[in-house]
């Protein structure tokens, strides 16, 4: 049997996990909002945002206010942590439960927090002044991230319609696949000119 076509780019080690603590490095202290009217907001550390947000819906870019999301970047995981736990402290008021969309075995049941935009907004800029790097707009640095895959999708495409002709394609794995151009379009909407329009019809993939 062929190896099942994976989601790209993969979940990042969950927070908290032996794995992650054993990590030195850059990191991030991530505000990730929802979409939508309610003002629910997760709040977490990572070293990969991308891989991180993704693994939380096959529809994150969707589901999530990428706009309004917010990133501060630390030069150790110590760092990161430290605000984290910061900023999980001064939002106990603001906890809430998490989406029944999200995917809870991601790592992402807890903290969830119901109309505390605006004071995350008010910690994240007072840490630009601290000197850490901020992006109160994530949607820059996602689709840097985004670009630098993109190269891989056209072979994920073809081993997909190999798999498919085979017969080995599921129709999650189909799913998948749609899910993965579709954030790749969000990033960049002229993606579908780098990949092979025979190929996406005979995937019945929307491109």
């Amino acid at each position: 049997m062929p190896s099942p076509l994976t989601h790209e780019p993969r979940p990042d080690t969950p927070e908290g996990t032996a794995a992650q603590n054993d990590y030195r490095g850059r990191a991030f202290l991530y505000i990730l909002p929802a979409s939508g009217p309610e003002d629910l907001l997760k709040v977490g550390m990572t070293h990969d945002p991308l891989a991180r947000w993704s693994a939380f819906h096959p529809r994150w870019f969707e589901v999530f206010d990428l706009d309004h999301s917010l990133l501060v970047e630390t030069e150790t995981r110590s760092d990161a942590q430290g605000l984290e736990t910061r900023l999980h402290r001064m939002l106990e008021a603001y906890s809430c439960p998490m989406p029944m969309t999200i995917r809870g075995q991601a790592g992402g049941a807890t903290e969830w927090y119901r109309g505390a935009y605006a004071a995350v907004r008010r910690f994240v800029n007072e840490q630009a002044v601290q000197g850490f790097v901020v992006h109160t707009n994530a949607m820059p640095w996602l689709k840097a991230a985004m670009l630098q895959q993109q190269s891989r999708l056209d072979g994920l495409l073809r081993q997909a319609y190999a798999d498919h002709t085979a017969g080995w394609l599921s129709p999650a794995q189909h799913r998948a696949l749609q899910d993965l151009i579709d954030a790749h379009r969000c990033m960049d909407p002229d993606v579908s000119a780098h990949l092979s329009a025979d190929i996406l019809d005979a995937l019945g993939i929307e491109a």
